[in-house]
């Protein structure tokens, strides 16, 4: 199969034009968590379920350079979500500087295409590969197991050792020993990692609260800002100044 031609381009010339959409944020969420997952096999489904196309609005007169802004776009957000699935940052960040190196060198939108689908494959390979989740105890596995699909909750840590069936106290303190830091902060964790991916994509933080279950904006902001020294809306600022 050629992987390239699974990537394919529509622009939506007129944004007033009721007709044409975005593609559907749900979409993206889907392919970029498979990249997370090392899942292959399901990044090409998801790629097939596109509806032929990637949609985008026009962000250049140069058919071109509008291709090549979504392409470089679209390896920024894959590098992230591939750190949050355990890819060692600075092998993630090799890989998107190269990437849009080559990017920038291409002459023709199908090259960007191949270019695309090629290294976002390999870039999901990698994470595969640095999966380290097998060799957690079964415990431990079930417990990032809920917690990855609950982020949209309030996550207590007597609910997940409840889901496990163990006391809150033995699995905070596998959990401690397994992954070498506390559950309760893992949990933060990886609530602000998906709202950094919900920030990018250009969702406000009242919604990011309402998405990831936070109790309100002012402790979203307060979490987050001691998590990465800054606010959500200097990371977004942080983030345009790097594409």
């Amino acid at each position: 199969m050629n992987i390239g031609e699974l990537v394919t381009v529509k622009t939506i010339e007129n944004k007033n034009t009721i007709d044409e959409k975005h593609t559907p944020y749900g979409a993206e969420i889907r392919l970029f968590s498979c990249v997370q997952q090392g899942d292959i096999e399901s990044l090409i489904t998801q790629l097939k379920n596109l509806d032929s196309h990637i949609i985008m609005g026009k962000m250049s007169d140069d058919e071109l350079m509008q291709h090549k802004y979504m392409a470089v776009s679209t390896i920024t957000l894959a590098t992230r979500y591939a750190i949050q699935g355990g890819l060692n940052e600075n092998k993630a960040y090799e890989f998107s500087d190269r990437v849009i190196k080559t990017i920038d060198k291409l002459t023709d939108k199908n090259e960007i295409f191949m270019c695309l689908g090629i290294e976002i494959v390999r870039l999901t390979e990698d994470v595969k590969k640095n999966k380290k989740q097998p060799e957690f105890s079964p415990h431990i596995r079930n417990c990032i197991k809920y917690i990855n699909e609950n982020l949209s909750e309030k996550i207590s840590v007597s609910a997940v050792a409840k889901y496990c069936g163990i006391s809150a106290d033995y699995l905070s303190q596998i959990f401690k020993r397994e992954i070498g830091e506390n559950l309760s902060s893992y949990i933060v964790r990886q609530k602000l990692e998906k709202a950094k991916n919900l920030l990018i994509s250009g969702m406000s933080s009242k919604e990011i609260c309402i998405e990831v279950g936070f109790s309100s904006q002012a402790y979203f902001v307060t979490l987050f800002k001691r998590y990465y020294n800054m606010t959500p809306s200097e990371y977004v600022k942080l983030a345009k100044s790097e594409l």
